[in-house]
């Protein structure tokens, strides 16, 4: 299943919208506010999610190579495909986790890194360690890969117990995407995706 491009789009023009009602925004000197305008113009025109980018080959495998080094697993390869597209997002509660800025080429911190959030749950969840690689959260759940079966899960924040599993990465991203758009702040899963358990 591919990653929703509507909810993506979506996403990108919420970050949009966000940027431009911001205090940062309003306090730019004007060229530098065209500059930015320019850039989101062309972006959009070239086929790119403005505000919205994806890691880069490089980017990804210095991460690849941190977790493995520092946490002793495999990276995922979905994983690394949906950071391609997507690399991280944080919106009404719920986080995607990026490249870490220490990987960025541009060491620019976009959000929470994965290495950086998985090597803090497992000091202080050490029965989370080499079970589960985090790759995100919201406030009821924690999104994870089951290392020893792969699959991709959300687990209860405050017991730990698998509460969902996912067909695979893109789904449980839809999902991520679905609930972080959502007016009603509900955090409830799709009925047609995940299998609650």
């Amino acid at each position: 299943m591919p990653i929703n491009q509507r909810y993506l789009t979506e996403l990108s023009d919420l970050f949009i919208e966000d940027l431009r009602h911001s205090e940062y925004y309003r306090n730019l000197p004007m060229a530098e506010r065209n500059e930015l305008e320019a850039r989101i113009e062309q972006e959009a025109a070239g086929g790119a999610r403005p505000l919205l980018p994806g890691a880069t080959a490089t980017e990804l495998a210095a991460l690849a190579q941190a977790v493995k080094a520092r946490l002793g697993v495999e990276l995922p390869l979905s994983y690394q495909n949906i950071l391609r597209t997507i690399d991280g997002f944080a919106e009404n509660g719920v986080t995607l986790y990026c490249v870490d800025p220490d990987f960025r080429e541009d060491g620019f911190d976009s959000g929470p890194g994965l290495l950086a959030e998985n090597e803090a749950f497992w000091a202080g969840l050490p029965e989370t360690a080499g079970r589960y690689l985090f790759v995100g959260e919201s406030d009821l759940w924690l999104f994870a890969v089951d290392l020893p079966s792969a699959a991709y899960v959300a687990l209860d924040r405050h017991t730990l117990e698998q509460a969902y599993r996912f067909a695979d990465a893109e789904e449980m991203v839809n999902d991520m995407l679905s609930q972080s758009l959502a007016d009603s702040g509900e955090e409830e899963f799709d009925d047609h995706s995940a299998v609650k358990l």
